[in-house]
């Protein structure tokens, strides 16, 4: 069955979180990167938890830029890093739009698009900062939670 359901002010909140900013050039190795991630997690005596998420960011401005982050929690804090990661003890974003997709992975960006049309018909001002859970990556059968953050 597929469905998307949507809700309004949830709270999206993680713990132990290891972020990685992603440039465009890098698009292309999110996998790769994604094993970094890990590795750098399991080499600093962690274990990596939960599922991949991945934070879009518009930015305000004259000149607005997209920036994406790749985040992934683990069961304990890092207190070294390498230059390219941060980690936060707590991320907790309140006051989002959420949406809960089930169906094909080719068509998990409509989770994102239906959060919109909410947003629009109901006349909510978003920030810009998307947060998408991928809870399990199935081509046929896949589980994303989006969590949109207002304004």
């Amino acid at each position: 069955m597929h469905e998307i359901q949507v809700s309004e002010n949830k709270t999206l909140k993680l713990t132990n979180v290891l972020s990685r900013r992603i440039q465009p050039e890098e698009f292309g190795s999110i996998n790769l990167i994604v094993t970094q991630m890990e590795n750098f997690v399991r080499s600093h005596d962690a274990q990596p938890i939960g599922p991949l998420v991945q934070h879009i960011l518009v930015t305000k401005g004259p000149k607005p830029e997209v920036q994406m982050y790749l985040l992934r929690q683990a069961n304990q804090m890092i207190a070294r890093l390498d230059p390219q990661y941060h980690m936060d003890a707590v991320l907790r974003v309140k006051n989002c739009l959420y949406a809960h997709y089930v169906g094909p992975m080719s068509h998990n960006e409509l989770a994102s698009q239906k959060l919109n049309i909410l947003a629009f018909e109901n006349d909510i001002k978003l920030s810009g900062s998307v947060y998408s859970i991928f809870v399990s990556q199935d081509e046929d059968e896949s589980v994303v939670d989006v969590f949109m953050e207002k304004e």
